[in-house]
């Protein structure tokens, strides 16, 4: 057995190497989201600014819809192969498609086969990024979660919002006024460098020990998972409803609400929109210390609650334009997002067995994020349009967390409070 300071450093290590992959694929997932005026203009150009943002957004969502079967894929193989060659995939995918959306002509050269080309790959991020998030963080805390679940499981989340500011501090870059036109296709080459980088480095971590104890395996995992458990799927999608319009209407529109309804330019949103995911990056480990002291449930339903109150509030402070009001708005939103984002993954986690866990909880996260999460933007920038009613996508946000709130209380005690299978 390895020293207890030699378990550590490897621990720290192993950390380290997972969050960065996960840091490096979300900032280039994201980063198109934060560009969606400018990408507008580009893949769009006949359009009106409303509406090509619209469009804009709608692939966005579109490229949400191979989740599930980037979900499936992935899962299989981490479950039944390993959770390194599917991280590692995963990681290789991302990188290609992303490197690809960096090098597309525009609508100016080559017309409707651009925006095409762009949803294109825009689906293939979608199947990588689907096998990336969830399978970090079951990854984490296997190998490294036995005495503090909930943090190791968040380090993902923390690393996610890290890849928002990485994605956010890019757009900010490129629609600065002295940034030439081809600025934006740097951030999406470098990306996929990054992530070609960071597969090799994740060859170097060993195997989850659940794997190698050799799982008895009776049937395949994704029809285990319809067989057993509904419920956990239930509340898998719940969650993952409720965190992809949350996320990305306050974080990723928040940047279209500013300049459209407040007047701010882009770089301007850009700033602030990066401000509220620093506070999340930053509150995540900490609150998810907070849970594995308390009790991880318990504070995502009081995250929850406090995010139906406060999602209309931190629209209203925003729409007023005047900065410091802002700014309350964004630390709103940081706080929120970081109270109910901790213990998010140690909640996933304990709701299914390790020989399915992979599948059962990229699956249903995929599909639900795929209706719910891809859509937030669109439908929130639909709703504005359609009723001329800035403040109603913020109605939208609270409504899931609602639903999402009482499809977790409902089951707290039969599936949440403790695990349904033995964890490790």
């Amino acid at each position: 057995m390895l020293p207890i300071c030699q378990r550590n450093a490897e621990k720290r290590y192993i950390t380290a190497i997972l969050s960065l992959g996960t840091l490096i694929e979300w900032a280039e997932y994201t980063f198109y989201g934060y560009m969606a005026i400018t990408l507008s203009s580009l893949f769009f150009p006949e359009s009106s600014p409303g509406i090509g943002i619209l469009k804009t957004y709608g692939i966005f969502a579109i490229g949400y819809i191979l989740r599930p079967v980037g979900a499936i894929f992935f899962g299989h193989i981490g479950d039944s192969f390993g959770r390194k060659p599917a991280l590692m995939g995963s990681l290789f995918l991302m990188g290609a498609a992303t490197f690809g959306i960096g090098c597309l002509p525009t609508y100016a050269t080559i017309g409707a086969l651009a925006p095409l080309l762009l949803l294109i790959l825009r689906m293939f991020q979608g199947i990588a990024v689907s096998g990336e998030y969830n399978g970090a963080a079951i990854f984490l805390i296997e190998k490294t979660g036995s005495k503090h679940p909930t943090l190791a499981g968040s380090w993902i989340g923390a690393a996610a919002a890290g890849g928002m500011v990485l994605g956010g501090l890019a757009a900010f870059c490129t629609t600065l006024p002295a940034a030439p036109v081809w600025a934006w296709r740097i951030p999406f080459m470098l990306g996929g460098l990054a992530c070609l980088i960071g597969m090799v480095l994740r060859r170097t971590v060993s195997e989850s020990p659940l794997l190698l104890e050799k799982i008895k395996r009776t049937e395949i995992p994704f029809i285990a998972i319809w067989k057993n458990h509904k419920k956990s799927l239930l509340i898998t999608a719940s969650i993952a409803a409720f965190t992809g319009v949350f996320v990305y209407i306050g974080n990723i529109y928040m940047m279209a609400f500013l300049k459209q309804e407040a007047g701010l330019s882009t770089h301007l949103a850009s700033f602030f929109a990066i401000f509220g995911e620093v506070i999340v990056m930053v509150l995540i480990p900490l609150m998810a210390v907070v849970a594995d002291l308390t009790n991880p449930y318990r504070q995502y339903l009081l995250g929850l609650a406090l995010v139906a109150i406060g999602a209309p509030l931190i629209f209203i402070l925003s729409a007023t334009g005047y900065y410091p009001f802002i700014f309350v708005a964004m630390i709103l939103y940081g706080i929120t997002n970081g109270i109910v984002c901790a213990p998010m993954m140690k909640i996933l986690y304990d709701l299914f067995p390790p020989e399915i866990r992979y599948t059962g909880i990229s699956f249903a996260y995929s599909v639900s994020v795929a209706i719910f999460g891809g859509s937030a933007p669109m439908v929130a920038q639909y709703l504005s349009l359609t009723y001329q009613a800035p403040l109603i996508p913020s109605l939208y946000v609270s409504v899931i967390a609602l639903i999402t709130f009482f499809i977790c209380f409902i089951f707290r005690e039969e599936n949440l409070c403790v695990p349904l299978k033995s964890s490790a």
